[in-house]
């Protein structure tokens, strides 16, 4: 198997876990504002992930530095396989597992804007927003393209890293 196969799957395994876990522990119901920012802990994963992928990458050509654009490659080619896995278990979860998470979410989202006070118009479109970003069409631009892009991301970044590893801190 690929390594970018292999590293995708784990990471988009890894964040189905994550959330999973948050599930189990009440951040999805009952403790929605923990829920509300323990999920960006959960980007991590995926980093680690790029990361492991790219010093593969990096070990199997020991000669050369890691190029830039084989190392976003690969990134984005697990980023996207993590994505894929991430997708269908988000659906399912919302389908099947826990499908009142997201009225849960707005219901605390709502308490909070109107503590803001923000507008009851300016609510209602968030409410919209939000719904219709984790409809199972909306998912794919958020979850699909948006982990994807952040892979990318990642990539070019931890691509440096690992470069820099390579050459050791004598020859900076």
């Amino acid at each position: 198997m690929r390594p970018e196969l292999t590293y995708g799957l784990l990471a988009g395994a890894g964040v189905c876990v994550w959330m999973s876990v948050e599930f189990l522990l009440g951040f999805h119901t009952t403790r929605v504002a923990i829920g509300e920012y323990s999920g960006y802990f959960s980007t991590l994963i995926p980093l680690g992930m790029i990361f492991l992928l790219l010093k593969r990458k990096q070990a199997a050509a020991p000669g050369a530095p890691l190029g830039f654009g084989r190392g976003i490659l690969a990134g984005l080619s697990a980023s996207f396989m993590a994505a894929l896995v991430v997708y269908t278990f988000l659906v399912a979860y919302s389908q099947f597992i826990n499908p009142g998470w997201l009225d849960y979410t707005l219901d605390w989202k709502v308490a909070q804007w109107r503590a803001q006070a923000v507008s009851e118009v300016e609510i209602r479109q968030n409410i919209t927003f939000y719904r219709q970003a984790n409809s199972p069409a909306g998912l794919i631009s958020t979850i699909v393209l948006g982990m994807t892009l952040m892979g990318g991301l990642f990539s070019l970044w931890l691509t440096l890293v690992v470069r820099r590893m390579h050459r050791g801190p004598a020859a900076s």
